[in-house]
């Protein structure tokens, strides 16, 4: 088989994470979009009144740097899957067509995106995705993956020292042409240093796909659990300190900050690989809404691209606007909202057996002149 799976052949745990994540990465995008105003750790506003900073520590401790490394294990565990029935060349496609999308996404509206870093990170890892069905080619992904990662924990010492202008200043643009303008530098910039942060977790991702733990969760319910308990209590730990500076408690600096911000970026990854075990648990029994929310996951791509399309349309300066003046707590709720109405949406589309608009352009492109390339 070279083609595509249908949705039918599809484990409902990986979709129901990447459903679950949708919510996580609306959450952690929202603040990046309050503007006009001191900015801080992370992208945050300086200064944040009380139940926003309530908020933003269990957004610092809990999402920030954590739902990224999450998302790149779930691409990682894609990738492993499309290597099982297709060929190296087909894995460069695919990496080539999400470098395409991103690069159109990060230039268009969002500079902050990740599809491009990881289109990527598919290009780059193919040949090892390939071999990793191998004992051996999977122990080179998790040494690989832990050289990696200690260099993005050291380039990530910046992190402890406030960023004192937006994440995405284009927001505040007054104009179409400023917002456009300002996005294809930033957006490469963002690429190539979202590549490097999450390319460990995609390996990882790859490794968790051959242990086949997200396919049958029931039977690794210990493994989660454990991944669960291990994963979010280092994240929490370890991203406390930054949290704290997030909310005025205290200002590192020099040193401390460095050590603040490198062990925040350290907590992510463990922190994702928490939120996996909880999700891999939460797919191992049956409650409701379960299946609906695995369903919307099977379009994650298009339901991220239409978040960046509400909060544009919301929080920009040339459109909604609401970005100047929006509390933290505002700007979460708009992005748990947009992410529901996207579950309501797409949930039984993908139930009836529709594909989302982003997967099929991207399964189209990727397979484009096989002959084997089944129509479902």
């Amino acid at each position: 088989m070279t083609g595509p799976a249908g949705l039918a052949t599809r484990s409902v745990t990986p979709d129901l994470a990447r459903g679950l994540l949708l919510a996580l990465i609306a959450v952690a995008n929202a603040h990046l979009y309050l503007v006009a105003r001191p900015i801080g750790y992370r992208g945050y506003p300086v200064e944040l009144p009380g139940a926003d900073r309530v908020l933003a520590v269990v957004q610092m401790v809990l999402v920030d740097g954590r739902v990224y490394p999450l998302f790149a294990a779930l691409v990682g565990y894609g990738l492993a899957r499309l290597a099982e029935r297709a060929p190296e060349s087909v894995l460069r496609r695919r990496g080539l067509v999400l470098l395409g999308v991103g690069a159109l996404h990060g230039i268009l509206l969002f500079p902050g995106d990740i599809i491009g870093a990881y289109g990527l990170l598919a290009l780059l890892f193919a040949p090892m995705v390939v071999a990793a069905r191998t004992p051996a080619g999977a122990r080179s992904l998790l040494v690989t993956a832990g050289g990696i990662a200690a260099i993005g924990v050291l380039l990530s010492t910046g992190q402890g020292t406030p960023q004192g202008v937006p994440t995405v200043p284009s927001i505040a643009a007054p104009t179409l042409g400023a917002f456009l303008g300002e996005h294809p530098s930033a957006w490469l910039v963002t690429t190539l240093f979202s590549a490097l942060l999450t390319a460990p977790a995609v390996l990882v991702g790859v490794v968790i796909a051959r242990s086949g733990t997200l396919d049958d969760p029931g039977a690794h319910r210990r493994r989660l659990a454990v991944w669960a308990v291990g994963g979010v209590g280092a994240g929490v730990l370890l991203g406390l300190p930054l949290a704290l500076a997030v909310a005025g408690t205290w200002a590192p600096t020099g040193a401390t900050g460095a050590l603040v911000g490198a062990a925040h970026a350290a907590g992510g990854y463990a922190g994702a690989l928490g939120l996996l075990g909880v999700m891999g648990l939460l797919g191992s029994v049956s409650w409701p809404g379960r299946d609906l929310i695995a369903a919307s996951g099977t379009w994650s791509m298009t339901l991220y691209l239409s978040q960046s399309v509400v909060f544009v349309a919301v929080f920009a300066t040339i459109a909604g606007g609401r970005g100047a003046s929006a509390s933290l707590v505002t700007a979460t709720l708009v992005g748990l909202a947009t992410w529901l109405v996207g579950v309501l949406v797409a949930g039984p589309l993908a139930r009836a057996g529709h594909r989302g608009p982003a997967e099929i352009v991207v399964r189209r492109l990727t397979y484009a002149g096989r002959a084997s390339r089944p129509t479902a």
